[in-house]
């Protein structure tokens, strides 16, 4: 199949990352492979490391002629027979842009938010295939907003390679820990994300306030840089000094190396608000460490309270300080929720799994055989 993936996000977050790994997986399949960037873009300066076909071009709005005018172009040289979207702004640029060929659209959702003015949206994603939401929570809001005959609208979670061969059960001394001054038997709490009020850090902060008391020794990593919003990485760090956390908490900014991030942490934390899946916590439990999830959005999905890591709500500083302080002051519950989690990652959320699912799909919209796990792709 000849398929062209399209994203103007200029980060690589999540939803970057989940394209990466499906144009790279997909080309390993066989499949010929393009991908439209935004010059200059984070995502397409990682794309521009794969060895695909990468093309960039300044993509705004769908009213804007060149933007449609080259991709259509770019279509019609390439013989695009899937275009696969990941961006809501890019929904309709993809919609326009295929009037009148044999193009399928596909669109994937990674927002758990609503869907604004659906009315006026409907006539774009009536040119849609199929909309994937990457959680069951995904799925209610996009059902809730109408946009779509709801058969075909489908769930298909994330996935990941296990890019830890082998689970640890104790904590790594690395570059993390060398970069906060944390010993090797000093616990170490992990943050990885784009530092946004989505993402509850506040009440992260506040919960290592509360722990420090028993746990000394106690580290808080943060990696990720804002999204955007200048001046919220000030406002955390003004509550971290009114709180006399400056030396146990260590904001790193942007590292290349945050999915391998969770070997050398003892626990890690997603205290978003609404998390619409959690690719950071598949990387958690890819390296077999135990997680703390605020449950809302796509993450009761991945974690079992109590089995794979706890469960808590959303800016409720004691819950999360309580978890924290049971998981720190017990190693082998540690151990055993890691082991479970990557149990899980393995059963539930690998990378091949999430492309035989996807793959499946671009078939049936081709009307072309679907094939069985095992046989190769063409």
């Amino acid at each position: 199949m000849r398929i062209t993936y399209l994203s103007t996000i200029s980060g690589y977050y999540g939803g970057e990352v989940h394209l990466a790994s499906l144009a790279a997986g997909m080309a390993h399949r066989g499949h010929e492979i393009t991908c439209v960037a935004c010059p200059g873009s984070q995502l397409s300066l990682r794309l521009s490391k794969l060895d695909l076909r990468l093309e960039t071009l300044p993509l705004s709005h769908w009213y804007e002629p060149f933007s449609v005018g080259r991709l259509g172009q770019l279509l019609r040289e390439t013989g695009t027979q899937i275009l696969h979207t990941h961006v809501p702004r890019d929904y309709y640029t993809a919609a326009a842009t295929t009037i009148g060929t044999s193009v399928v659209n596909v669109g994937t959702r990674h927002q758990l938010f609503p869907i604004g003015l659906p009315v006026l949206k409907r006539p774009f994603l009536a040119r849609f295939q199929t909309m994937i939401a990457v959680s069951e929570a995904v799925r209610g809001s996009l059902l809730e907003a109408r946009i779509m005959d709801p058969d075909r609208i489908v769930t298909i979670p994330n996935g990941i390679a296990a890019v830890c061969p082998k689970v640890v059960d104790s904590p790594q001394q690395g570059p993390l820990r060398l970069a906060c001054g944390v010993a090797a038997n000093d616990p170490l709490i992990g943050f990885v994300g784009r530092l946004c009020p989505t993402k509850g850090l506040e009440t992260l902060i506040l919960a290592v306030s509360r722990l420090v008391q028993r746990w000394p020794r106690l580290k808080l990593c943060v990696i990720g840089e804002e999204d955007g919003r200048k001046g919220y990485l000030n406002q955390l760090e003004g509550l971290v000094q009114r709180h006399g956390l400056g030396q146990s908490i260590h904001f790193l900014g942007y590292r290349e190396d945050a999915a391998w991030a969770a070997r050398e942490f003892n626990v890690q934390v997603v205290c978003s608000l609404a998390e619409p899946f959690g690719l950071v916590t598949l990387e958690a439990m890819a390296q077999g460490r135990p997680v703390v999830v605020t449950n809302t959005g796509g993450s009761p999905e991945i974690v079992d309270d109590g089995v794979e890591g706890f469960l808590v709500r959303p800016g409720d500083v004691s819950q999360l300080a309580g978890r924290l302080d049971v998981l720190l002051d017990s190693t082998g519950l540690c151990r055993e929720m890691g082991r479970r989690g990557r149990h899980r990652l393995e059963r539930d959320f690998t990378l091949e799994l999430m492309l035989d699912r996807i793959e499946k799909i671009y078939r049936q919209a081709l009307n072309l055989p679907v094939l069985k796990v095992g046989e190769a792709s063409a």
